[in-house]
């Protein structure tokens, strides 16, 4: 069994980094879990723990998917929160709507169903994770940040590709394994 995901990397420019850089050092009191650039994805589809005879008809299903769908742009937009201001769980930077980003996760869900992976609940946003949340020392401050440093600066991200990756948990934080590769060619 191995711990799988679908999802596109991408890397930040310069103003995103220094965004996310400056957060850091301003909730250096609270504890949260930051994810490091080379890390940094956005996920179409979490699989979980998955049998490794499973791993030939996810690449298969991509496959089909990526055959239908050209590659296109998802621009960075916003900041925000998963969780409530009251319990936050997750800090993550957003997208604005993108339809062949859309036509792509639908896609690739429907057949992900029909191979016997559960449906995903709940409502999907794309994201890029920057932090993960234990503890905020004041909320209200916190929601104050997050609220003025919502970024002015819009970064496009060429999305050509999607990535099969398992997902190894350790001590020292995540190590994503590439298995498969297929590239967008609709």
């Amino acid at each position: 069994m191995k711990r799988l995901f679908i999802a596109f990397k991408l890397s930040l420019d310069t103003e995103y980094i220094e965004l996310a850089a400056a957060l850091r050092r301003r909730t250096s009191y609270d504890s949260m879990t930051w994810v490091e650039q080379e890390l940094h994805h956005c996920t179409l589809r979490f699989l979980g723990k998955t049998p490794d005879s499973q791993i030939a008809p996810l690449v298969e299903i991509m496959e089909t998917v990526c055959a239908s769908v050209a590659p296109f742009e998802m621009t960075i937009n916003r900041l925000g929160l998963f969780g409530s201001r009251y319990a936050p769980k997750v800090l993550w930077l957003g997208f604005e709507e993108q339809p062949n980003f859309f036509s792509l996760y639908q896609d690739l869900e429907s057949r992900l169903i029909a191979c016997g992976f559960p449906a995903n609940e709940g409502n999907f946003v794309p994201h890029l994770t920057l932090a993960r949340i234990r503890m905020i020392q004041n909320k209200k401050r916190f929601t104050q940040l997050i609220e003025e440093s919502q970024p002015l600066h819009r970064q496009k991200i060429a999305v050509s590709e999607i990535i099969l990756f398992q997902s190894r948990l350790e001590k020292e934080g995540p190590i994503y394994i590439e298995l498969a590769k297929c590239a967008l060619r609709g």
